[in-house]
């Protein structure tokens, strides 16, 4: 008998999966360690790590939560409904804006535009590529920088990719800059999973340990007036949920 073959016979193929995973989580924490944010971010860019464009001229690709088509289209028709209901277009901030291909779509909504990214290389091809629509785009680290002023900001599936102590930093600058946070985040299917574990800054989300981030919870405990769910698509075993917090 080989030795996978005794392997199988001794751990159940359960357990195998979940240390499968544990390896497969403690490689990728590895492969980060040490990083600034500003170094991890560029590096998942680099190496495609959320995936690669079919367009040759798109150097870079913030992944399926950025193009798939029924996920974006139920994105963008609900911020284009949420953005028509203001009396007059809003100013908005978009932070951590990647690739900038759904921004794109809701620009023409929007008064003042100002898209934030934290990879120099990603918004220096932004300015060129979108250079016709009128967009402020900024070098900027939501966790540690002073956030540009606005009506509106949309963080779209970026705090699932950071660590606890990030998100708790950028908590007080969200809260003093907007009077709306419209916040996109991939959480598990079921409601009664456990909010808010703590994991390092990286292309991997809190799907793969089975929670997810809700800032009203603890450790953030972000304070609003209202909130409500825009719209939710399943994907991954999990859902793509953007809710719309009133701030102030």
């Amino acid at each position: 008998m080989t030795l996978k073959k005794i392997i199988k016979v001794l751990i159940p193929n359960p357990a195998l999966q979940i240390i499968r995973k544990y390896l497969a989580e403690k490689t990728l924490e590895q492969k980060y360690k040490g990083m600034t944010t500003q170094e991890v971010f560029t590096k998942i860019y680099e190496e495609n790590a959320w995936g690669k464009s079919g367009d040759p001229s798109q150097k870079f690709c913030s992944g399926t939560g950025s193009h798939d088509k029924v996920i974006v289209s139920e994105y963008i028709k609900s911020i284009q409904s949420f953005l028509g209901s203001f009396d007059e277009k809003p100013n908005v901030v978009d932070l951590g804006c990647g690739d900038f291909f759904i921004g794109s779509n809701i620009r023409s909504l929007c008064n003042n535009y100002t898209a934030c990214d934290i990879v120099p290389n990603l918004i220096s091809f932004n300015k060129e590529k979108y250079k016709e629509l009128n967009i402020d785009f900024q070098v900027l680290d939501l966790t540690e920088d002073e956030l540009p002023k606005g009506d509106i900001v949309f963080i779209r599936q970026v705090l699932q990719h950071l660590s606890n102590r990030h998100i708790k930093n950028a908590i007080p600058r969200i809260s003093a800059n907007y009077k709306f946070l419209v916040l996109t985040e991939h959480l598990p299917k079921h409601n009664d999973f456990e909010p808010n574990l703590d994991k390092p800054a990286g292309p991997d989300i809190r799907l793969s340990i089975g929670s997810g981030l809700v800032l009203t919870k603890s450790p953030f405990n972000l304070s609003v007036v209202d909130e409500r769910v825009l719209c939710e698509v399943p994907q991954f075993g999990g859902i793509i949920r953007t809710t719309i917090y009133t701030l102030s």
